[in-house]
């Protein structure tokens, strides 16, 4: 029984000594600085709790209830609490309404969640002066968040995992993995709460982390270490090209009043000439296809203009010119349901049927005859903005508004005045144009929603706004 005594002894003091050297590496020391950890009560922030007490750190916790469990969210908040008697650490928490921050910002449920926590921990930070806040996540995470970049083409920067530190923020448990974590856990006795919703996969992140990193463990044992050494290097390799990036956009991109300016001949000179567009140009919020749009523009006559969330780039002769934009306000209103008031832009009227009470589905642009099935409330209608996208009716397959707006030969003004109308994050209609084949009246419709809106009053009421 000594020898396996030993080894775990060996082994806490491992985890503990490689967390300390994590923070010796980011400067933090615990008889300069003070730390809010977030902690939800899963094994990861756990495990970051004890570490911290372990080490000697003055520190204090942060706990969000989302409401989103029932009864589970409420254990875990009490779980925390317990935790934080245990280690002697003051504890704030917070209930949010995550469905109503959906409803307002029409945003998906991890994103409300995510954005309401960081405002919290931000005003915590400021209010009671904490240096830096700690975050559970781990080295798998890392690896996780390498692959769901991977797979949306996010280039070399979303290659290089999560970042060790990233202003006030820190993740001190990058160095191990998951399995390091579990491991510890259970040599050290620690309890934890298990969230259900990490065991299914209908998140994309929750695929990647039962479906296709286990299978890559059984290839290349010890893969996640491996993985965490590679992206080591890719962010060092990246530190090399974003230099290089920079010394180039120091050197053609010449600041005017109010303005930069940008020679043509000399972006025609870089090479690969695509993969230099992007990175130029991408940090003004201009997207991968609308770099490809910039690159035919040097060829174009002068006029041709891109315009991205925050800039505008226009051809002007041997030039292009770079101008910030000043944002316009977003207006956003909803749809509570059919029955429910509810304040809009301009008069509309609802009307739910049974399928058998539409004898025919009119044809006037400004009434959309919906499956009622399909439709989630509330509906939001607001503007349309850049990279939105829909199915439209009669093909099933995606296309950009952007796109759909040039097809259909419908003028900037027009096009700056329409309103569209989405549930959750899927477009519905296109207000005065076109309806979303995925919304349509099929044969298994048994009950229909039909809106129709004034066009004049509409018309007046963009007018005024632009």
């Amino acid at each position: 029984m000594e020898a396996p005594f030993c080894l775990h002894f060996l082994y806490l003091a491992y985890m503990l000594k490689q967390f300390i050297a994590f923070l010796d590496q980011q400067q933090i020391s615990s008889s300069e600085h003070r730390l809010l950890l977030a902690v939800s009560g899963g094994v990861d922030s756990t495990v970051m709790a004890h570490l911290f007490h372990e080490a000697g750190f003055s520190c204090a916790m942060a706990h969000c209830n989302f409401q989103l469990r029932g009864s589970d969210s409420d254990a875990d908040e009490t779980f925390v609490g317990s935790l934080a008697k245990k280690l002697d650490m003051p504890l704030h928490t917070e209930k949010f309404n995550v469905e109503e921050w959906m409803r307002e910002k029409g945003v998906s449920i991890q994103m409300a969640a995510r954005e309401l926590r960081y405002t919290w921990f931000d005003e915590l930070i400021k209010a009671h002066s904490y240096d830096y806040l700690a975050t559970a996540h781990n080295q798998n995470d890392s690896v996780e968040t390498f692959f769901l970049n991977l797979s949306r083409g996010t280039g070399i920067r979303g290659l290089t995992g999560i970042p060790a530190r990233k202003g006030y923020v820190l993740r001190p448990l990058l160095f191990a993995s998951r399995k390091d974590i579990l491991a510890y856990s259970k040599a050290q006795g620690i309890d934890f709460r298990e969230d259900a919703s990490n065991l299914e996969t209908k998140y994309q992140r929750n695929k990647i982390r039962h479906d296709v990193i286990p299978v890559m463990e059984q290839i290349q044992p010890g893969f996640t270490r491996t993985m965490g050494e590679n992206m080591d290097r890719m962010r060092e390799i990246q530190d090399i090209f974003l230099f290089a990036v920079d010394q180039v956009k120091k050197e053609i991109f010449l600041q005017g009043q109010g303005h930069v300016s940008i020679a043509i001949e000399k972006l025609k000179s870089l090479t690969p000439l695509h993969t230099w567009m992007y990175e130029l140009f991408s940090p003004f919020g201009f997207t991968r296809s609308q770099c490809e749009g910039i690159l035919q523009m040097l060829d174009a006559e002068s006029g041709r203009r891109s315009i991205s969330t925050t800039h505008m780039l226009y051809k002007d002769r041997d030039k292009l010119i770079l101008h910030k934009t000043e944002p316009k306000a977003f207006d956003r209103y909803y749809l509570d349901g059919p029955e429910k008031p509810s304040s809009l832009p301009f008069p509309m009227d609802l009307e739910v049927l049974n399928r058998s009470e539409l004898t025919a589905i009119p044809a006037d642009p400004k009434i959309a005859c919906l499956d009622m099935d399909e439709i989630q409330f509330p509906l939001i209608i607001r503007h349309w903005q850049h990279g939105d996208y829909f199915f439209p009716l009669g093909m099933n397959q995606i296309k950009k508004l952007s796109d759909f707006f040039v097809d259909t030969k419908i003028p900037v003004p027009d096009k700056q005045q329409t309103w569209i109308m989405a549930s959750g994050k899927k477009i519905v209609w296109i207000m005065g144009h076109r309806i979303d084949h995925r919304f349509r009246i099929t044969e298994k419709t048994s009950r229909v929603l039909k809106l129709s809106f004034q066009s004049n009053v509409f018309s007046q009421h963009a007018e005024k706004r632009f």
